[in-house]
């Protein structure tokens, strides 16, 4: 009778150790996330960007449904003007579509941020040498809007838009979007706009991790 009482309460101190360490139990995966966000989600990315662009005029330079705090928003980043030092973040809720909060951050304290993720990993020989291009440079040589470079992504890929981002990449200033095919779906396709001409220069697809 012990030795079963011990069996027992050995069996179930070694399961609760394993369920406990376990980086998958209890957690949802990207994959299950990204649906319950899409799903949940009230308004798209366009009519959230327009929200914002009505609330802080200027170049919207980024865009993303994200869960905040519990709660679901589209946070975007405005430039109010190509000459700024500063950028505006504007957060629309996705279920209510109503503007949630404004903040100005400088553009130098958010470069510097993003230098340090960038050492932090590995980056391709081409970006190494790659000379680095300011924001305002980027934004002053484009010639199409974030709005404009959306519809043309949503023209040639079917879904639902989860990130919007202006950069230079490979010497070429681009719009790019990250695009959910379906709710469910195990693959997020990557859409690139070449922000001169407006036109679709790459799609690929990335496996959701």
């Amino acid at each position: 009778m012990k030795k079963q009482l011990f069996s027992a309460i050995l069996f179930l101190a070694v399961s609760l150790f394993f369920f406990s360490f376990s980086p998958a139990f209890g957690q949802k995966s990207r994959a299950e996330e990204l649906k319950e966000m899409v799903t949940t989600a009230k308004i798209t990315l366009t009519e959230a960007l327009n929200t914002a662009l009505k609330t802080a005029p200027g170049k919207a330079v980024a865009g993303e449904l994200e869960k905040e705090k519990g709660k679901l928003i589209f946070t975007f980043d405005i430039l109010p003007s190509i000459s700024s030092s500063i950028i505006t973040e504007v957060q629309v809720d996705a279920i209510t579509g109503k503007v949630i909060s404004q903040a100005e951050e400088k553009i130098k304290a958010e470069e510097e941020e993003e230098e340090k993720e960038e050492k932090k990993g590995e980056k391709e020989e081409a970006e190494k040498e790659e000379p680095k291009s300011s924001l305002q440079e980027i934004v002053a040589a484009a010639k199409i809007s974030l709005p404009e470079a959306l519809k043309a992504a949503q023209a040639a890929v079917s879904g639902t838009v989860i990130a919007a981002e202006l950069e230079k990449e490979k010497g070429k200033i681009i719009f790019s979007f990250d695009i959910l095919p379906t709710p469910g779906s195990q693959i997020i396709q990557e859409v690139h706009i070449d922000a001169l001409t407006g036109k679709v220069i790459a799609k690929e697809e990335e496996k959701i991790k």
